[in-house]
C-alpha cells in the first residue's frame, strides 16, 4: 500500500469554525503505475475542543488527473433509487457495485456524545444532465435503524486535478426533538478490491474481478494529489488536501 503525506486543514473565519478540523487519509491498493488500482479513502472531522461538528451537506472528492476512472471496468450495469429502496444492496445488479466501507455519524445530547455506526456501499447510476452518477447506500445498524441514500456526481475540477466526486449528504434524523446526526468519519474504496462481479456466459454466472483504477504511466511530481471539501449545515466550507506517494520503480 503506497503511504500518503499528510496535509492540512484549517478554514472560517469565525472561531467555532476555524477550530473545526478534517483529517483526509488516501491509499491506492496495489500500487503499479500503469495498472489498475483500488482508491481506498477515509475522513475524520472533529468540531471545537472535541465536539461534534455541524452536520456536513455536501462532500467533494478531488482525484489527480490522467486516472482512469472511465477506462476502469467498474460499473458495467447501473442500479436506481428505486431498486435501493425496494430491496436494499440486493436488488443492485453485481456490477453496478464500485465499492464500499464504514461510516460513523455523531450526536451531541448535553455533554453527551452518541455514536451511530453504518456499512456503506457504492453504485454506478443512470447518467445525471451527462455526466457519470453514483449512490451512496448507508444502513445504519446502531444504535439507530435507519437507511439513506445519497446522491453522488463525478465532474471535472480545475488542475491540478483531473475531476470530483461530489456527493449530497442528506438530513439524518437522530432522536425525537435532537439534532440532526452529524457524519463524523467515513472510510470508503472506489475500485475492484473485494468486489466480485458476475457475467452470464453460455448459461451460467461466471465470476471475475473488474480491472480496476487505472493509474497513469508516469506519477506527478510530489505524489498524486487528493483533497475532500466540506461543506456544512451552516454554510462554512473546510478543505482537507493529501498527496499520496508515487510507487517505486518496478526495474
Amino acid at each position: 500500500m503506497v503511504s500518503a503525506i499528510v496535509a492540512v486543514v484549517l478554514i472560517s473565519p469565525a472561531s467555532s469554525r476555524a477550530e473545526t478540523s478534517a483529517t483526509l487519509n488516501v491509499a491506492l491498493t496495489p500500487e503499479h503505475l500503469g495498472r489498475g488500482t483500488t482508491i481506498e479513502f477515509g475522513f475524520d472531522l472533529v468540531g471545537p475542543a472535541g465536539s461534534v461538528p455541524q452536520p456536513v451537506r455536501t462532500i467533494s472528492l478531488f482525484y489527480p488527473r490522467h486516472v482512469g476512472v472511465l477506462t476502469s471496468g467498474l460499473g458495467q450495469a447501473s442500479c436506481t433509487t428505486g431498486m435501493l429502496e425496494a430491496r436494499g444492496p440486493p436488488g443492485c445488479p453485481s456490477r453496478s457495485l464500485m465499492g464500499f466501507g464504514t461510516a460513523t455519524g455523531a450526536i451531541q445530547v448535553g455533554d453527551e456524545r452518541v455514536d451511530e455506526q453504518a456499512l456503506t456501499s457504492v453504485y454506478l447510476a443512470p447518467f445525471q444532465n451527462g455526466e457519470i452518477a453514483l449512490l451512496f447506500f448507508l444502513d445504519a445498524y446502531t444504535p439507530l435503524f435507519t437507511e439513506r441514500i445519497f446522491n453522488g456526481v463525478l465532474q471535472s475540477a480545475p488542475p491540478p486535478f483531473g475531476g470530483a466526486l461530489t456527493i449530497d449528504v442528506p438530513a439524518i434524523e437522530g432522536f425525537a426533538e435532537g439534532p440532526d446526526v452529524a457524519l463524523v468519519k467515513l472510510r470508503s474504496t472506489i475500485g475492484p478490491l473485494g468486489i466480485t462481479y458476475y457475467e452470464h456466459v453460455h448459461g451460467h454466472f461466471v465470476p471475475y474481478q473488474p480491472s480496476g483504477i487505472v493509474l497513469p504511466l508516469h506519477c506527478p511530481k510530489g505524489g498524486f494529489p487528493f483533497a475532500a471539501r466540506f461543506t456544512f449545515a451552516d454554510g462554512h466550507r473546510l478543505t482537507a488536501t493529501r498527496k499520496v506517494r508515487c510507487p517505486r520503480s518496478r526495474g
